[in-house]
């Protein structure tokens, strides 16, 4: 009998220790998911922080003449955004007078139709 409850105190020790860790770990387990998961959320935050900033700073174009040739200048950047094959003797005074004036185009739709509408 005596070798009986030996066990038994042993088995029930070993159990409510196995009982003890795997609550740890489970718990513990789930802080880490938390932690990983505020982090994934934070990074997401920032992203879109950086897209609702690039969406207000709106990128306007204007016109150049680089090398004898009508260019399209981003005016953020102030890179060549687009070269043309208009020559600089061949544009028309109100063209020229838009480049004095550095006009500014709003969308890439608006410098589009208006070299179509000079380019032909």
């Amino acid at each position: 009998m005596n070798k009986v409850n030996r066990f038994l105190f042993v088995y029930m020790i070993v159990i409510t220790a196995l009982c003890g860790y795997m609550c740890y770990a489970a718990f513990y387990k789930q802080d880490k998911e938390k932690v990983i998961h505020q982090v994934q959320s934070t990074a997401a935050k920032k992203e879109k922080e950086k897209a609702s900033t690039a969406a207000q700073i709106k990128i306007t174009y204007g016109l150049a003449i680089k090398e004898g040739n009508l260019v399209v200048i981003n005016n953020q950047t102030k890179e060549v955004f687009e070269y043309t094959d208009m020559k600089e003797e061949d544009l028309p005074k109100d063209v020229l007078q838009m480049l004095q004036k550095k006009e500014v185009f709003e969308s890439r739709e608006e410098v589009y139709y208006f070299l179509e509408s000079y380019s032909s």
